[in-house]
């Protein structure tokens, strides 16, 4: 409740950090011995998680779960593709989610005193270099347009127009010229 009303985030990102939390619940009963041993993870239930428990977490315990999540995790366990690890940003939010979690336990509930989640390191995430669109994959999109978005098809065509017709040719010109059909501007 606090992450879409205070927080402002989406129902599906709540959603999505619920089961990352319970997934890391899960994980740490298993872990830490609450459950037996040869107890697959999704059938562990989390109705008993205590403040007990989630006080005695370390860093240590999330280090060991994301390893967990890097090499023994499945991708997909229903797919016939089945791999195992996470990716870098899918841990990424995991981890987001413990921090938050942890965040919120000590600076709002005040439920522990103190957040043994505030030096938490998020995997590295790999950053690439955006991809632009040749001239013709513009041209491509332009005429995938299905005319609803008509100030969007002139704007973008205006830009590309500015982008391919000499200087002396006012772009403004060019997008009249070339405008979708039907479309009165």
């Amino acid at each position: 409740m606090y992450h879409e009303t205070i927080q402002g985030h989406s129902r599906r990102t709540v959603d999505e950090y619920f089961l990352d939390l319970r997934n890391f619940l899960r994980f740490l009963k298993l872990d830490k011995g609450r459950v037996a041993r040869n107890t697959p993870l999704d059938q562990i239930s989390i109705d008993d998680v205590d403040l007990d428990l989630v006080r005695t977490v370390t860093l240590s315990d999330v280090y060991s779960y994301m390893n967990y999540l890097s090499r023994d995790r499945a991708v997909h366990p229903n797919s016939p593709d089945v791999h195992y690890g996470l990716s870098a940003p899918a841990r990424a939010r995991k981890v987001a989610a413990i921090r938050s979690f942890y965040k919120y336990l000590t600076n709002k509930a005040k439920l522990i005193t103190e957040n043994p989640m505030q030096d938490l390191d998020s995997p590295h995430l790999k950053k690439s270099l955006p991809r632009y669109l040749n001239l013709e994959e513009s041209e491509g999109l332009l005429d995938s347009v299905d005319g609803v978005n008509q100030a969007g098809y002139i704007k973008y065509q205006s830009y590309l127009w500015k982008a391919k017709a000499p200087s002396s040719i006012s772009s403004a010109t060019l997008v009249l010229q070339n405008r979708p059909k039907g479309s009165s501007t």
